[in-house]
């Protein structure tokens, strides 16, 4: 509990251009997940290694510690990761309440045409010896959207944890979509 209000203090008290997200988000179930979210933090942490396998369009479910969902409920996730000139990005889109994942059959391609070009600079990842983060920040440049990836390099299995300010903390689980992969 004492690593997340520190990472809850860092996030409220430095603008961006001070604050870096760490390698990995430390106890992020303090306020009490769900069994399935346990499950899949234990998962992240476990899983020491940064994503390798880009670029590629990966899709799955998550489940949320928010107050404002129901954490048994499973939303889903895509996330093309990718990179350009300026080094790699991701570019994650939630998707609440769907009866389905509607990105499960975006191939590589489908994903580089359908997710947004903001996010070509928005997602811009750090990477660090285990994880890969990405932060958003808000108009006055505090994150207001952080995000850790680890991959487990034998499934191609993409573990991800999100914390969204004032909203919730996101675990998910994403495979490498079919033709999600050059």
């Amino acid at each position: 509990m004492k690593n997340a209000l520190v990472l809850l203090a860092l996030l409220t008290s430095f603008k961006a251009f001070s604050w870096e997200a760490p390698e990995i988000l430390e106890n992020a179930c303090y306020e009490g997940c769900t069994e399935k979210m346990e499950t899949m933090y234990s998962t992240f942490l476990n899983t020491p290694t940064a994503p390798k396998f880009i670029p590629g369009m990966y899709s799955g479910e998550c489940n949320h510690l928010s107050p404002s969902l129901d954490p048994d409920t499973t939303h889903y996730i895509g996330m093309l990761l990718n990179t350009d000139a300026k080094g790699a990005y991701m570019s994650p889109v939630l998707q609440f309440f769907g009866d389905k994942n509607d990105m499960a059959d975006w191939s590589l391609e489908d994903a580089k045409r359908e997710m947004s070009p903001d996010w070509i600079e928005a997602g811009r990842i750090t990477w660090h010896s285990t994880s890969a983060t990405a932060h958003v920040e808000d108009a006055e440049g505090y994150p207001a959207l952080v995000y850790w990836a680890r991959q487990n390099v034998e499934t191609k299995e993409i573990y991800f944890l999100a914390w969204l300010r004032g909203f919730s903390y996101a675990f998910c689980t994403l495979k490498p979509n079919v033709n999600g992969l050059p």
